[in-house]
């Protein structure tokens, strides 16, 4: 489905879709303090003093924040203790950007992950934001932080569609994870009768996400074309949820899969992917 197309359907309730799609399942609502922050953050006029104050009187929205700032891929020579001076650092824009997977992590079914346990879900989720990220660094650094978040957030499907159809996604998930060739969205339509990818821009849809992200989440596994702005989270897509794998063989496929596709280096791509490998982690336990 082109993005064109679902820009099209817009006027249609996304809520009402899943709940026709995914057999009843009801999409909860963000976090009321969560949505007070967003209002804020898509209103020029609000001040940063208030949009500081309503997220250090969350102690979850507050910790992620300051992990965030603080973490390596930021890069800073100081700690960074103080909200506003996070928030003015990162800008609202940005600041967006983290919000929503917070947001997104607290609601998702923790009943989902009957194909995989939540901790490598998280982890490859971390690990594919990262890439995206450090991948936009190279190729677009104006998009680099919605590009890590799509590559993020580009699966959050995934555990909705796994809680509703249990069992007969988790072969679908298997037999992706066991061969390379195996295109999951077709797959997933063949089977099932709809992919991740629309799934999850509907509920994209439903939160108000940035066309931005609904873009990314919607075409993560399309092809790349001239110029595509998308080019960094569909990159990172390539990662799987493999269990069994050593890490060198992900690095190496990741590295073989992105060298077909970009002009980059190969001591570049090395270098990204051992950053993003490496900081991955410290996302993974701020999201997962």
């Amino acid at each position: 489905m082109a993005f064109f197309d679902f820009l099209k359907r817009r006027h249609k309730n996304p809520r009402q879709e899943l709940l026709g799609l995914l057999e009843g399942y009801e999409l909860p609502s963000f976090p009321v303090a969560v949505m007070r922050v967003l209002e804020m953050l898509r209103d020029p006029e609000a001040p940063l003093d208030k949009i500081a104050e309503l997220v250090t009187a969350d102690p979850g929205m507050h910790i992620m924040v300051l992990k965030t700032v603080n973490s390596a891929a930021f890069g800073l020579t100081k700690k960074i203790s103080n909200v506003k001076h996070a928030i003015t650092l990162l800008g609202k824009a940005r600041l967006e950007t983290l919000i929503l997977p917070f947001a997104v992590k607290h609601s998702l079914p923790s009943s989902g992950y009957t194909c995989f346990d939540a901790g490598r879900f998280w982890l490859a989720s971390a690990r594919r934001g990262c890439m995206a990220g450090y991948l936009a660094e190279k190729i677009n650094p104006s998009i680099r932080m919605e590009s890590f978040t799509g590559g993020l957030l580009q699966d959050m499907a995934v555990p909705v569609i796994s809680a509703v159809k249990e069992s007969d996604y988790c072969t679908l998930i298997d037999q992706w994870n066991r061969d390379s060739s195996v295109n999951l969205k077709q797959l997933e339509r063949d089977s099932i009768g709809f992919d991740h990818q629309a799934i999850g821009a509907l509920m994209a849809e439903e939160w108000g996400f940035p066309d931005f992200l609904t873009r990314a989440i919607l075409e993560h596994h399309e092809d790349i074309v001239p110029g595509d702005t998308l080019a960094p989270v569909k990159l990172a897509s390539c990662l799987r949820y493999c269990q069994d794998v050593e890490e060198k063989e992900l690095k190496d496929f990741m590295s073989g899969f992105i060298h077909e596709k970009t002009s980059l280096p190969e001591d570049v791509l090395v270098e990204v992917i051992d950053r993003a490998f490496d900081d991955a982690s410290e996302f993974a336990a701020m999201f997962g």
